[in-house]
């Protein structure tokens, strides 16, 4: 696990609801993480800095939907988040009925959390995360679709931000998702494609003087890396030299060291071994990098079959997705 050094520390921080598959996470201002399962329309907190904390279910969205695809933070807003829900068959890699919530929460979590219906996505394919540029304008990925959706959530209306084949499905067998998680920087909105094992960035420009717009695309894609199959999550440092991203699969995580002018990049692996490893999300604590990593449990669906042999399979046998916490060194390129 110390294979470039970058890796100090692996904590197993909590044990999330059994035969559970979590995509979506945020760090709230109060510590805890807020996470949203897939597999059911359940939403939860815990606190990461304490491995005793029991998960607490905050809300379930039962009565419009099956599942929670992923959660973002509202900008401007405090401990208030933006949920997207759908219909969901995991099984047949089907996806609709998509909707956007707004969620707010008390700092002691002693009240229950506000919940606001914002607006109906139409229109799109397979809408797998929701990324804010402001309260008002917040970014879809469509992995069927192979675009990015622009949407306001005052209308309900979107737009195509972007769509390019390096967004497509590569095509291979057992290969469903091509455009996954997206991240916004100043200068560039950064994705991965799962099935193609890539990520690219795109030159971007803010647009302050149009509410309704947010950004806007002033370059053509980059690919920074091609070396990352069956990627899942997406997590930039702050000087954008450093990526990681996990493989559900062959359950490891990628370090992607980057020259941010250049765009040129060296792929390593960090850590090896997890337990299908779905979501990363990089935080800083007291100035300090921190990886959070959330597996799954015991879930197959014949397109995904965990690996026996995994040394983490006797966590994953308890029937529980996993948190851990991976603290790290960052490098400047």
């Amino acid at each position: 696990m110390l294979e470039d050094g970058s890796v100090q520390d692996v904590v197993l921080v909590t044990q999330l609801p059994s035969d559970s598959w979590f995509e979506g996470f945020a760090l709230r201002p109060n510590g805890k993480i807020l996470a949203s399962r897939l597999d059911e329309p359940e939403l939860y907190t815990f606190n990461a800095e304490d491995p005793e904390s029991t998960p607490q279910l905050l809300h379930n969205f039962e009565e419009e939907a099956n599942g929670l695809i992923n959660i973002c933070p509202i900008p401007g807003r405090t401990d208030e988040y933006y949920v997207l829900s759908g219909v969901v068959d995991l099984v047949n890699i089907e996806f609709e009925e998509f909707i956007v919530w707004r969620v707010v929460l008390s700092p002691d979590d002693s009240s229950p959390p506000e919940v606001t219906k914002v607006t109906k996505i139409e229109d799109t394919g397979f809408c797998i995360g929701i990324v804010p540029i402001t309260d008002r304008v917040v970014l879809v990925p469509d992995s069927f679709k192979n675009c990015i959706w622009r949407l306001d959530v005052e209308t309900g209306k979107t737009s195509v931000l972007i769509a390019d084949d390096t967004m497509k499905v590569a095509g291979g067998e057992g290969d469903f998702f091509g455009l996954n998680r997206i991240r916004i920087t100043t200068e560039f909105l950064w994705f991965t494609n799962t099935s193609a094992g890539t990520l690219c960035r795109i030159p971007i420009k803010r647009c302050p003087d149009d509410a309704s717009v947010g950004i806007e695309t002033i370059g053509p894609v980059q690919v920074v890396a091609d070396d990352i199959p069956h990627c899942d999550g997406l997590a930039l440092s702050r000087d954008q030299t450093t990526v990681y991203t996990c493989s559900y699969t062959d359950g490891h995580i990628w370090k992607i060291s980057i020259d941010p002018t250049t765009g040129k990049s060296m792929t390593s692996v960090v850590l090896k071994n997890l337990a299908a490893p779905t979501a990363v999300e990089l935080v800083y604590v007291n100035d300090q990098p921190k990886l959070f990593v959330v597996c799954c449990g015991e879930i197959e669906m014949n397109w995904f079959v965990q690996d026996d042999q995994n040394p983490w399979s006797e966590v994953a046998n308890i029937n529980s997705a996993v948190t851990v916490t991976v603290v790290t060194q960052e490098e400047t390129v």
